[in-house]
């Protein structure tokens, strides 16, 4: 008798184009963060609750596993680290989500719609109690990871709320967010926060030329381009066909205009198994527009590529970054073409 294929489903905690974070056990950067969490561990003085803050892509989740492998029994290899390895038993159970000690909350995925859901729920938020109202299976930690707090809706906020006011003895709550600020102010009181600082340019180039096989002016773009995020870097340089190649040739092409290229490149990437490149060639044209200010302010080029060849002041720069930021949204809140939302965009920049 046949195997019976396994069903698999979308992940909200995985970024396209990037491994899942259980599965990651490099870490760039953020040692402080780490060697700080790892002598609370062995000195028996965790707090019950972490906030680890940053930016899309800058290492939370990856942190957040080399966490919660220590304290559900894996052996570090380094003193002072949380670098338990891939062979550990106990990573390999975190790793299959089969490790009764660990739950795992993030955007389910809805069977009827085919596809995930947009916020957390308050039915996610409940399992939360239920899991920590059991015993540890093997005696010790309880951990939960919330990836991330900002997709909770307000009730399962609330039901979070009472849990952090109420820690159970040796349970550890692990919360990420990329907009820390967002969060109600009760939230913040109670976690320790761990805000995730850019990993520098130099120390994200060298890592990144040991993970993919790319020419250097790819490399580059993707650093400058990443604002000190491994993931995202990580991303722009796995999709450079269809986002850094064609933002090269939109940027070089100026002060003329060619119309002929932007409809390919929005005929592209409108397409929906480009969607992943579509996010990523918005966020860096974004990028590129606010390096654009910059160097009309002060002469100073440190974007990517080269500077547009338009003459026009920071202000203008700045009005045209807002401009495309709201009908980026806009578009995708009205549910509008993607192409002719991007189309628009292009030629926009080089308008008078």
């Amino acid at each position: 008798m046949a195997k019976p294929i396994e069903q698999t489903y979308p992940e909200a905690d995985k970024a396209n184009d990037c491994p899942r974070p259980r599965d990651v056990y490099s870490l760039i950067g953020h040692s402080s963060g780490e060697t700080r969490f790892a002598n609370m561990h062995a000195n028996d003085s965790l707090h019950h609750a972490w906030l680890i803050s940053g930016p899309s892509g800058i290492g939370k989740a990856t942190l957040a596993y080399r966490m919660i492998r220590t304290v559900l029994g894996g052996q570090p290899q380094t003193a002072g680290r949380l670098d338990v390895a891939a062979s550990d038993p106990v990573s390999k159970r975190i790793q299959s989500l089969g490790h009764g000690d660990f739950l795992l909350i993030r955007r389910p995925y809805d069977l009827k719609s085919k596809k995930l859901r947009a916020e957390i729920p308050i039915a996610e938020a409940r399992k939360i109690g239920d899991f920590f109202s059991r015993k540890a299976s093997e005696g010790g930690w309880r951990v939960c990871l919330i990836d991330n707090i900002d997709d909770m809706n307000r009730s399962a906020t609330n039901a979070l709320l009472k849990i952090l006011e109420e820690p159970p003895k040796q349970a550890l709550l692990i919360l990420l967010s990329s907009a820390p600020g967002r969060l109600l102010p009760t939230i913040r009181s109670r976690c320790m926060a761990l805000p995730l600082r850019p990993v520098p340019e130099t120390v994200l180039r060298d890592w990144l030329s040991t993970q993919v096989n790319a020419p250097d002016t790819d490399i580059d773009a993707a650093v400058k381009l990443a604002g000190g995020a491994p993931g995202k870097a990580l991303a722009y340089v796995q999709n450079a066909d269809t986002v850094l190649r064609p933002l090269a040739r939109f940027i070089g092409g100026f002060p003329a205009q060619n119309a002929r290229q932007y409809h390919s490149i929005s005929d592209t990437l409108s397409l929906a198994k480009n969607a992943p490149s579509h996010d990523l060639f918005w966020e860096g044209l974004q990028d590129i527009l606010h390096a654009q200010a910059v160097y009309a302010a002060t002469g100073e080029w440190g974007g990517a590529f080269e500077p547009l060849a338009l003459r026009r002041d920071v202000d203008e720069w700045v009005a045209v970054r807002a401009e495309l930021n709201q009908m980026r949204w806009a578009g995708a809140g009205l549910n509008m073409n993607k192409k002719n939302v991007l189309l628009q965009a292009l030629m926009r920049i080089g308008a008078a």
